[in-house]
């Protein structure tokens, strides 16, 4: 059965766990979780945040944790600018909220639509993907994201990828 992420509500634990109880509602991390009951360990699961969905609740595990596993790779500390692409997506804009609360300068790239959302994540310079290059229409940075770069169709380096059109 596919499926890593969850969110739900708790309907049985077994004899040793003693941090969840019938009825709370949960999100983490399970093999399986595709399926409408799924089975996980205690350790991988946290109380659901009162002013999450069961849906945003879900997208926390792996979206937050690539986001934040790259800002770490690229070695990211306050003071620093950072570029953002796919900042309007499900990883990109954890990676700007994470950014902007580590203290650094964020410019997002997204679409049109997601401007203003990927401002109010915290990107203080946001650049429209459909107008290229975007080499010039932001303040240099010091890191990048390379995950969320590959994500981002019409820029120059990942057009030119054998395969991109």
């Amino acid at each position: 059965m596919l499926g890593s992420e969850l969110a739900g509500v708790v309907e049985e634990v077994g004899k040793n766990v003693t941090a969840f109880t019938p009825g709370d509602e949960v999100f983490g991390v399970a093999n399986g979780s595709f399926a409408e009951y799924a089975r996980a360990s205690a350790s991988k699961l946290l109380h659901k945040p009162a002013n999450l969905d069961f849906a945003e609740a879900a997208a926390v595990p792996v979206s937050a944790t690539t986001a934040l596993t790259g800002l770490r790779a690229a070695r990211l500390e306050a003071g620093q600018t950072v570029l953002i692409t796919g900042a309007g997506g499900g990883v990109g804009s954890y990676a700007v909220q994470l950014a902007h609360a580590m203290g650094a300068e964020v410019t997002g790239v997204c679409s049109t639509a997601k401007q203003d959302y990927v401002r109010s994540l915290g990107a203080r310079h946001v650049i429209d993907h459909a107008r290229r290059p975007h080499r010039g229409s932001a303040p240099t940075t010091s890191s990048s994201i390379p995950q969320a770069a590959a994500r981002c169709p019409r820029c120059d380096a990942c057009s030119r990828r054998p395969g991109r059109s």
